[in-house]
């Protein structure tokens, strides 16, 4: 006879997704609405940790749109992908919510031939080299403007959707239709981030293991798989496609929890409820530590503390988001000082934001000129 299962999972798991998913629009809509004291898009994806690690290590200043902060956010990831593989991706991610939200609406979904799905598996791990090279090469995002989640992220701007973000609103749209009748596509194919928590996770200790003695192949764990992974061929499931999410073990219809399919985290069966309590407590308890101790900072201070504790950025950290008004109080320069150090003619009004600069000045480019500056 089958076990009663536990609501409490399904139920706290798609909360913490859908929290994540609200959270993360209600902060895009306050950074594009609010000012560069509401952290951007960029500033907030561990992935821009990633792209900028060659600078951090380098001790030069961040590039552009991403904060020490962000470097904090990207090792914690990290550290979580070794304890609990891609836990992450499956149970925080607000961009995989978007995902699995959408696929609910149609369970019933297409099923990738074997074949072309192994060859896709590959592709997100080739974008994740290709990301971390163009990033290191040229210093700077260069993802952004192919990145469905940048472009989710700029929805409120409205113009900027179909401009600088263009082919990432495409993909953003692709990504969008496939998943109503495709488990998590980007997540599978494109996604980099999830790449690299695929290969951290290899060294793991947490796992999902299937026992074929007891395993009565009934396919739940396999159905139900939002990867499409064959679990019930699997004895330990230790694959990189793996996103921890504990739903193959949650739907098992054991008689008794952990005799025919449960999560590991070494020798030790842990109920899903609790592996998915301890993986997101840990990340956000670890957040909350930081962010008290001031460390994991992603965004410009607010104008009153700038004030109290005469605490200026760096020219480097400076956001195009701001006006050159801003971008000389934020700097502690003058005005005339900051146009000055900025190569800017003083006939370019002071509430131009920097980032339209190029309007202005034929070939100027703010990032490269911030970055210019703050290496002298």
């Amino acid at each position: 006879m089958a076990a009663k299962k536990n609501p409490l999972f399904k139920i706290i798991r798609f909360s913490i997704l859908g929290l994540m998913l609200i959270g993360s629009m209600v902060i895009h809509y306050l950074h594009i609405y609010g000012g560069a004291i509401y952290p951007s898009v960029h500033s907030i994806c561990p992935f821009g940790g990633l792209e900028n690690l060659w600078s951090f290590v380098a001790g030069h200043s961040n590039i552009s749109k991403i904060f020490s902060g962000t470097m904090v956010l990207f090792f914690l990831t990290a550290l979580i992908a070794v304890f609990f593989r891609r836990s992450f991706c499956g149970n925080i991610c607000p961009f995989g919510a978007i995902q699995e939200f959408l696929g609910k609406i149609f369970p019933k979904k297409i099923k990738v031939p074997p074949a072309i799905d192994k060859v896709l598996k590959y592709l997100k791990y080739v974008l994740l080299l290709l990301s971390i090279i163009m990033a290191w090469a040229t210093m700077s995002l260069w993802i952004s403007p192919y990145d469905p989640w940048a472009a989710f992220g700029h929805l409120f701007t409205g113009s900027e959707v179909f401009t600088e973000f263009l082919i990432g609103t495409i993909i953003l749209i692709v990504i969008t239709l496939a998943s109503f009748v495709i488990n998590r596509p980007f997540c599978r194919y494109l996604c980099p981030a999830g790449a690299f928590y695929a290969l951290v996770g290899k060294i793991s200790p947490s796992y999902v293991e299937r026992n074929p003695q007891t395993c009565i192949n009934c396919k739940l764990c396999t159905k139900n798989c939002p990867v499409d992974l064959e679990v019930h061929k699997m004895e330990k499931v230790k694959s990189g496609e793996c996103i921890s999410c504990g739903i193959c073990v949650d739907v098992c219809p054991q008689p008794e929890p952990g005799t025919m399919i449960a999560s590991k985290f070494g020798s030790k069966k842990i109920k899903p409820l609790v592996f998915l309590l301890v993986s997101v407590g840990i990340f956000f308890g670890a957040l909350f530590i930081l962010d008290a101790a001031g460390l994991y900072k992603v965004s410009i201070p607010p104008v009153e503390e700038i004030l109290e504790k005469q605490d200026f950025i760096s020219v480097g950290d400076l956001r195009g988001s701001m006006t050159i008004e801003q971008g000389a109080f934020y700097s502690g320069k003058s005005l005339d000082q900051f146009y000055e150090i900025m190569e800017i003619p003083k006939e370019v009004p002071k509430d131009t934001l920097m980032k339209y600069l190029s309007s202005y000045i034929k070939g100027y480019d703010f990032h490269v000129m911030k970055a210019k500056k703050a290496l002298e």
